[in-house]
């Protein structure tokens, strides 16, 4: 069994010679890596880390949403709706301030149509279709 010490000495070999990567990058042959060395390309990523990784997520933007006073007034299909269309990154999410407001003033109708009027419904397609539709009636059929 390796020891704690022997370990760690692994970890500083690989931070130096690897690097510490927050963000998928090309090694020096081309393999998509991220982390401390972690090979992508041939890897790939386990169901255990996937499952684990979107757990968190799906906490963290519903913690985020949660600081919205207006958030706990909706129903549970416009609050799944939200966390989903949150997955665009929370920076991202927070560019649609027409959408908040209306939500906020629980115009549905209007929230719906700055969903549908984004560069966002551009690049998803359906997806925001679907959303938005989901927002209008209150109803994501799913």
């Amino acid at each position: 069994m390796m020891t704690k010490e022997v370990f760690l000495r692994v970890k500083k070999s690989l931070i130096i010679h690897e690097g510490l990567n927050h963000f998928p990058y090309l090694d020096s042959v081309g393999k998509v890596t991220i982390g401390i060395g972690y090979n992508l390309t041939d890897r790939g990523i386990d169901s255990e880390w996937i499952n684990s990784q979107f757990n968190l997520d799906v906490q963290y933007f519903y913690n985020q949403l949660c600081e919205f006073p207006w958030y706990h007034l909706l129903n549970e299909d416009r609050q799944i709706i939200l966390i989903d269309m949150a997955f665009m990154g929370w920076k991202r999410f927070l560019e649609f301030e027409k959408m908040i407001e209306a939500l906020d003033r629980r115009d549905y109708e209007t929230a719906a149509n700055e969903m549908l009027e984004s560069k966002w419904a551009e690049e998803v397609k359906g997806r925001a279709a679907l959303l938005a539709e989901g927002i209008r009636t209150g109803v994501y059929n799913i």
